[in-house]
């Protein structure tokens, strides 16, 4: 007799402050989910307590781990992590939505290559009609973006594609990956807060020799900056900052300086859309570059510092729209 067939492990980390109704509608999609061992933790990051009393009434079989204060999506994803066991981890934003089959889909897909450290499936918008992420690209500017952003879907590969990262908005990682990279409680750079926090983690995976994959038949949707569109400065001074962060801890020195003119760029074009205020932005980011480069350097790891941009084969010649390569990832 053969033996029983054993459902894939699959803690999913969800990471709240007063999310509302997107909250809800997405723990519901966790709840449908099909052919999966799955447990559900909400790490609350100071929700009202209207929130925290709808989670115990609407959700009592999901575990809440409560803070007083707000820890960023990276330090409450690191406790979430932390407090978990199952050999793979869901993390999905709390106004992100996913078809039955969605983690399922990217737990076998785990299970077929040991090589990948972490898989997402494509993301739409909440309207469905474009795609919000495929993974992690990079635009001519050197920023992280989301690969196939703004493209209709049917431009979409048909069939799974190697990536050069995965968005943490959907995405299910290997614990056996991100333990070889971090301890379980800094598995995100706890300083990074909130943006870039993903891109940082996949490149520091891609030099440890991880490797990461897009199934397009599974299907999820995203409202988008559902937190960080209530604080557009502080989003705007997070992501310039969290960006220089991420290429001084992942990139080789001279393939930087090489670029001085294009990495500059970014930041200008990023704070035209601030207004009065991008003056302050470019101040407030370049007055600190070098202090950031040393501290950012000192806590990289060990693993050798990459040489080139990376490349998602698996997408070539279709990245999206305009409009989509220039939308920043996260």
């Amino acid at each position: 007799m053969s033996p029983p067939f054993q459902l894939a492990e699959v803690d999913c980390v969800v990471v709240n402050r007063d999310g509302g109704d997107s909250l809800f509608a997405a723990l519901r999609s966790l709840e449908a989910q099909t052919a999966i061992d799955l447990s559900i933790v909400v790490v609350d990051n100071a929700s009202s307590p209207e929130e925290r009393e709808r989670l115990g009434r609407e959700a009592p079989e999901v575990r809440v781990i409560p803070f007083s204060r707000n820890l960023g999506f990276a330090g409450a994803a690191n406790e979430g992590i932390a407090r978990t066991r199952a050999p793979f981890i869901l993390l999905l934003n709390n106004d992100a939505t996913l078809a039955s089959d969605y983690v399922a889909r990217l737990a076998a897909r785990l299970g077929l290559d040991e090589r990948l450290a972490g898989v997402q499936g494509l993301v739409l918008t909440s309207d469905g009609t474009r795609i919000d992420s495929a993974g992690l690209d990079w635009n001519s500017r050197r920023e992280a973006v989301p690969l196939l952003g703004g493209a209709a879907p049917s431009c979409a590969p048909s069939g799974v594609f190697e990536v050069s990262g995965v968005s943490a908005t959907a995405a299910l990682y290997r614990r056996d990956a991100l333990e070889d990279v971090a301890a379980p409680a800094e598995v995100f750079e706890p300083s990074f807060f909130a943006y870039y926090e993903d891109v940082d983690l996949s490149l520091r995976l891609a030099r440890a020799g991880w490797r990461f994959a897009c199934d397009p038949a599974a299907l999820a949707r995203h409202e988008g900056s559902r937190t960080g569109s209530r604080t557009p400065w502080k989003r705007a001074v997070w992501v310039a900052k969290n960006r220089w962060r991420t290429l001084f801890r992942n990139f080789e020195p001279r393939l930087l300086r090489r670029e001085v003119p294009s990495l500059l760029r970014a930041d200008v074009a990023h704070a035209r859309s601030l207004g009065w205020r991008a003056p302050l932005l470019l101040l407030a980011v370049w007055s600190g570059l070098a202090f950031t480069a040393r501290a950012a350097r000192a806590g990289a790891g060990g693993a050798r510092p990459l040489a080139d941009w990376p490349r998602t084969a698996g997408a070539a010649g279709n990245q999206g729209s305009p409009a989509g390569r220039d939308r920043l990832a996260g």
